[in-house]
């Protein structure tokens, strides 16, 4: 009976999210203007104009001093849910993750992948010799099945 249960639970939390296709789901959860995005007064990584520069995940794998892969959500499993999932975050001049948005991707997977992100830690970022703070985009793929060989373990979830 209680296995019974627990499948109309699984089946009506999987009938209630909506989805754009089978296998990922994108929305935007920051919209403009947005009060929940991460900002900060002190000084950050930028271009010559002043405008700040957003590392990509590629840029951030490689001034990662650690790092840490997200989890497939035991729900998401059983469910098969599956995709990319998109965050962005705020580093602080000792390489910290300071703050951690979820930018697009499933509802169900997004707390998995914004906890693993604040599990990170950089090699501090510095520009005309001093620390600064920067921002960075990281992308985490969630699967339930076969990983690609040249995904690197550190933005991968899957069994």
């Amino acid at each position: 009976m209680r296995s019974i249960c627990a499948s109309f639970l699984l089946l009506g939390l999987t009938l209630a999210i909506p989805r754009t296709n089978a296998q990922t789901v994108v929305s935007d959860a920051h919209p403009a203007g947005s009060k929940d995005l991460c900002t900060t007064d002190q000084p950050l990584y930028a271009d010559q104009n002043g405008k700040p520069i957003r590392l990509d995940t590629d840029s951030l794998l490689k001034s990662a001093t650690h790092c840490t892969p997200p989890k497939l959500p035991a729900l998401a499993r059983q469910a098969r849910i599956e995709g990319y999932v998109s965050v962005d975050i705020l580093v602080n001049d000792t390489g910290k993750v300071w703050c951690a948005r979820l930018v697009s991707g499933h509802p169900m997977l997004g707390s998995s992948a914004t906890n693993a992100a604040k599990d990170w830690t950089f090699r501090p970022m510095k520009q005309e010799g001093k620390a600064v703070w920067f921002y960075g985009h990281l992308r985490f793929h969630f699967s339930t099945g076969e990983i690609k060989k040249d995904e690197d373990p550190c933005t991968v979830a899957g069994w």
